[in-house]
């Protein structure tokens, strides 16, 4: 409804100016529900004073509908609204849509989305957890979005790292039991069993000339469609992706579809690539492999070449990822990537190559997050320094547990709920490209800017709403707002204009941010406006009040894949 409304706002502004104006042009404000700049750019272009321009155009403007009167104040066009007009029909629609509010009209376009796709050489840790909440949390807001979303995960079960577990596990290779022992409570799960296994085993490809060799010829031999050299590699990522799935799982993280790059080799996809770009003219072929030369499009690196094969034939993750997207362009409508900020140019070396020589036409976009800087030391899976998401979420129910028990808000099987969302929260409220540093005390703090905050301000509306026991007829509500309520029922409108720009720009933190000023002003109300002993009419349009802030709560914490309590 929102939308609506400025929608109407710019009808009478284009009305007065008698020529289009953009809806950028309408902005929030502080001092009155909606605010227009067009008079200072208008001023800049015809060197007049804004004041002036404002004044005039607000005298050919009537109000109307739910805008209730309009004024013009140093420049600025202000627009309030007649909450006794609204209050009726917008809650009304958020009670009919229920967990359809927010959501926008059916695009019938598809998005083909891959994210985490993390190597299958060990347990997904905290650095790359970002990936997937943020992955995760998009496909849910295009979906709210009216898009239809397919999620992909590419596992790349033919690299150099899982030839190098798999040829250990191979020759036996003996593991280190003191970092075995350091992930003890673990040491079962099939991607802590990899993880171990290629520790010991890169020691072994580092100071052995012999065994290094013996993994060389098994890349080898896989490149040239080896079933056996497959197989042994796909059964090493397979074995890691199971225990790589448990923690997805408990993120309440789906995929559609996990794309193995084996199958890309076996169907000749890869091969194909490196036939068909080795004749294009940006090709260079010498004794260290074959490469494209792409400083035309401003892409250069130190070697002057993209490689895409070495000498052997063998060829490099770049030749694989463009096998792998040209395929999935098939499946959709766009592509989006996941991607972090490390792969940048990476990324324009593919999005080079598929739109500038494959002529691609379908948009390929990314987005790129910066690391989450782990406090205590320096992580490294090959050297057996990592910080695993299992843990993590252990620690993080732990925690709740323990402020269960302090506060007495919750009963103790709700742990999980809180601590795995207060995990989501903390890394998805920050724009993907700015870095965060990981502390245990602010992920899991149960005060301020976090999911507990949240959860506990869903769960108290329905504490409210189970106390109440009331049937409200909408139509007989008191329809005098106090100005707390004006300011929840704004917020509350502005659901479907989050849910849209969160979707545009691709940023989950929009909507985070969001649902911290939603709960914030729903305690505020709260706090200033006596709910279940109001008169009745009173009553009954602040229960409706919370009611719809319990379910826009609800609404926004799906978008970011956390739980909302109705209970702490």
């Amino acid at each position: 409804m929102f939308l609506e409304i400025k929608e109407r706002v710019r009808e009478l502004l284009e009305g007065a100016l008698e020529k289009p104006i953009a809806l950028d042009d309408i902005t929030d404000s502080s001092i009155a529900d909606l605010s227009s700049t067009i008079a200072f750019k208008i001023a800049k272009e015809q060197r007049k004073d804004p004041e002036i321009i404002a004044d005039g155009l607000v005298k050919r403007m009537r109000p109307r509908g739910f805008i209730k009167e309009i004024r013009a104040e140093r420049g600025y066009i202000n627009f309030f609204l007649d909450y006794s007009k609204l209050i009726v029909p917008a809650l009304k629609e958020v009670r009919s849509k229920k967990g359809d509010y927010g959501k926008l009209k059916t695009r019938n376009r598809k998005i083909i989305l891959e994210h985490t796709s993390i190597n299958p050489s060990g347990p997904v840790h905290i650095g790359r957890l970002r990936n997937s909440l943020i992955g995760d949390s998009l496909s849910r807001i295009l979906r709210f979005n009216g898009y239809d979303v397919e999620t992909h995960y590419y596992v790349n079960d033919v690299g150099k790292q899982i030839a190098i577990i798999a040829q250990g596990f191979k020759e036996g290779i003996e593991q280190d039991e003191s970092i075995i022992k350091d992930y003890e409570e673990y040491k079962d799960k099939g991607d802590f069993e990899v993880f171990f296994e290629y520790v010991a085993a890169n020691k072994r490809f580092e100071s052995d000339p012999d065994f290094a060799e013996r993994v060389q010829r098994l890349i080898w031999s896989a490149e040239n469609g080896d079933e056996r050299a497959l197989n042994e590699m796909a059964n090493v990522a397979k074995r890691c992706l199971e225990g790589q799935r448990e923690i997805f799982e408990k993120l309440g993280i789906e995929f559609d579809f996990f794309d193995l790059e084996s199958e890309y080799i076996k169907k000749g996809k890869v091969r194909s690539v490196l036939n068909f770009l080795k004749k294009s003219r940006y090709a260079e072929v010498d004794e260290s492999g074959l490469g494209l030369n792409l400083k035309d499009f401003g892409l250069e690196r130190r070697t002057g070449r993209s490689i895409l094969a070495r000498s052997d034939g063998t060829s490099v993750y770049l030749a694989r990822d463009v096998a792998y997207h040209l395929e999935k362009s098939k499946l959709g409508d766009r592509m989006i990537n996941v991607l972090g900020e490390d792969h940048k140019f990476e990324f324009l070396e593919l999005k080079t190559i598929l739109t500038e020589i494959y002529k691609l036409k379908i948009p390929l976009d990314v987005v790129h997050y910066s690391f989450v800087n782990f406090e205590g030391g320096e992580l490294s899976t090959r050297r057996g320094l990592i910080a695993p998401v299992d843990r993590l979420i252990d620690e993080a129910v732990e925690k709740a547990e323990e402020e269960i028990r302090k506060r007495k808000i919750a009963s103790r099987d709700m742990a999980p709920l809180i601590g795995i969302g207060a995990i989501k929260y903390h890394i998805l409220k920050t724009t993907p490209s700015k870095p965060i540093t990981f502390r245990w005390e602010d992920a899991l703090s149960f005060d301020g800017d976090s999911a507990p905050y949240i959860q506990y301000a869903h769960a108290r509306c329905c504490s409210i709403l189970r106390k109440s026991k009331t049937k409200i007829e909408i139509e007989e509500i008191d329809r005098n707002l106090e100005d707390d309520e004006k300011r929840l029922l704004l917020k509350i409108l502005k659901f479907r204009e989050i849910v849209d720009k969160s979707g545009r720009e691709l940023k989950p933190n929009i909507v985070a941010n969001y649902l911290y000023e939603l709960s914030s002003l729903f305690s505020k109300f709260y706090k200033e406006c006596p709910v279940l002993y109001a008169e009745r009419a009173i009553r009954d349009r602040r229960l409706l009040l919370v009611d719809a802030s319990r379910q826009v709560i609800r609404n926004g914490l799906f978008l970011l894949g956390i739980e909302a309590p109705e209970r702490m």
